[in-house]
Parts: C-alpha cells; sequence; structure tokens
C-alpha cells in the first residue's frame, strides 16, 4: 500500500467515515462534553492515542489469535477487556508524562464505542491500512467534537424554543453536521 492511499484513508476516516456524524458511534461525549477548547482537544487526542493503539493491539489478536483458533465468537468481550487495560496504561502514561491523571476521560474513552467501532471494522483490513484508518477515526472523533461544541456556542447566542433547549437541540444539529459531511 502506498502513502498517498493511506493518506486518502486518513482523510476519508476524518471527514466521509467520520465515527461520531456519520456512523453515530461516540455519541455521548460528542454530545454532552464540555466546550473548552482545551478539555476538548485533550479528550480528542486522548481519544486519538487510544483507538491507535488499540487497533494496534486488537489487530493481531483477531488475525493471529481469535481467527486462528476459530474463537470470533469472543471477539467483543476479548476487545472490550482489552481496550479497558489499554485506557489505563495510557492513562498511567499520562499521570507520569504530563503529571495529571485522565480522572474524568478514562470512562468516557474506556465506554467510547469509537473505539471498539474501530477495532472491529478494521479487523478485515491489511495492517497498515487498519492503522490508518483507526488515525483517521481518531481525528475524525476529534473534529466532531470541536464542530459541535462551536455549533452549540452559536445556538447559545439565539433564542431556542423552549421545547428544543438541551439535548432536542443537539441531536437536531448533530444530524445537520452528519449531513454536510455526506457530501464527501
Amino acid at each position: 500500500m502506498d502513502f498517498k492511499a493511506l493518506i486518502l484513508l486518513i482523510l476519508a476516516g476524518v471527514l466521509a467515515n467520520n465515527y461520531a456524524l456519520t456512523q453515530f458511534l461516540g455519541v455521548t461525549p460528542f454530545l454532552g462534553f464540555s466546550r473548552k477548547g482545551e478539555k476538548i482537544l485533550g479528550l480528542g487526542l486522548t481519544v486519538t492515542a487510544v483507538t491507535l493503539l488499540a487497533v494496534a493491539v486488537l489487530w493481531p489478536v483477531q488475525t493471529y489469535v481469535l481467527a486462528a483458533y476459530r474463537l470470533g465468537y469472543l471477539q467483543i468481550m476479548v476487545f472490550l477487556l482489552l481496550i479497558v487495560l489499554i485506557v489505563y496504561l495510557v492513562g498511567a502514561a499520562a499521570a507520569k508524562i504530563f503529571h495529571q491523571p485522565l480522572k474524568a476521560y478514562a470512562p468516557l474513552i474506556a465506554l467510547n464505542s469509537a473505539v471498539l467501532g474501530a477495532a472491529v471494522n478494521t479487523a478485515a483490513l491489511s495492517y497498515p491500512e487498519a492503522l490508518a484508518t483507526a488515525l483517521g477515526a481518531g481525528l475524525g472523533f476529534l473534529l466532531a467534537l470541536f464542530l459541535m461544541a462551536g455549533v452549540m456556542e452559536r445556538i447559545d447566542e439565539h433564542h431556542v424554543p423552549a421545547s428544543f433547549r438541551g439535548l432536542p437541540i443537539m441531536l437536531i444539529s448533530a444530524g445537520i453536521l452528519s449531513m454536510a459531511l455526506l457530501a464527501f
């Protein structure tokens, strides 16, 4: 696989196959997270790192263990356990490097269906394609967080009818954002 194809896979994951907006995976942090830029950046980069590490670890597990021994029925359970372990290790590494633990991010990341979805969806790809797709999925999640925060700030500036305040306007906004990304 050449470099150009890998770049296109990453861009496709960010724009066209955005897990949060077009596949609605990982919507919980997407809809209910903070609107502060540094918190969004922290969560988005951590989800990107965990997604990339999860696919890097889970692809060989799927290919060489689960498929080889015909244990495909255990895929989701094994993937979930390994994702929780990866989140724990990333949290420990973040605490040592940045002197700040993940705290509230850990459950959001460990239970984020975008990470599990990326691992399951890339199991049939080659290893470089799987890593590029995982990177695109993580960066796409980061983009979706920033887009939604911007939209919600704009909505806060305008009058919204009482029946649409809160979650209803968030879901309508997410639907409109997803339709905009379908143009890619």
